[in-house]
């Protein structure tokens, strides 16, 4: 949960520099703030996501449901990290480069996110 406020918080952050002087200090300026804004945007709702997954973790029953939801944030957390970070990256001319792996990540996660979501409902229902 701790990572997940922190990312809220620099998501909010960032926004607001984005809105308020990011043009005039980026040296991509005007594109800096399209950046940002999106980076924000996918930020803050992958750390609420991120909350979700935990949260739902923290009720499921030991076994693969549980397992594969707490990968999933592993996942979700990696995704919040890489592809906001290249996009604020590139707005200061820095690397790009794991932008795609951030991608993917966030993919996967929500992927495992809805398998293990599943399995814990099959799991659940099963006849002990």
């Amino acid at each position: 949960y701790g990572f997940a406020g922190l990312s809220g918080l620099l998501a909010v952050a960032l926004s607001a520099l984005a809105a308020h002087a990011l043009a005039s200090i980026a040296p991509t300026g005007d594109q800096a703030v399209t950046w940002f804004r999106e980076a924000t945007a996918f930020q803050m709702s992958h750390a609420l996501g991120l909350v979700l997954v935990t949260m739902i973790s923290e009720r499921l029953a030991a076994g693969l449901g549980r397992r594969m939801m707490r990968t999933a944030a592993v996942l979700l957390t990696a995704a919040t990290l890489l592809f906001p970070g290249a996009l604020y990256s590139v707005s200061f001319n820095g690397p790009v480069f794991f932008a795609p792996i951030g991608g993917i990540a966030a993919m996967a996660g929500w992927a495992l996110f809805g398998i293990a979501a599943w399995l814990a409902y099959r799991d659940s229902t099963q006849p002990d």
